[in-house]
């Protein structure tokens, strides 16, 4: 359990490469969603 805190807590951190990787995944994802629900508004029109 306490692995599990200080795993949680370097993930957490911004100067870790890892979590600066998963932001940007995550945002690119969304970005990604987000065009996609534009796309089929559009195409339903």
């Amino acid at each position: 359990m306490r692995s599990a805190a200080s795993g949680s807590r370097r993930a957490s951190g911004p100067l870790k490469p890892g979590g600066f990787i998963m932001n940007n995944i995550i945002y690119i994802v969304g970005l990604i969603v987000v065009v996609l629900v534009i796309l089929s508004f559009l195409g339903l029109r």
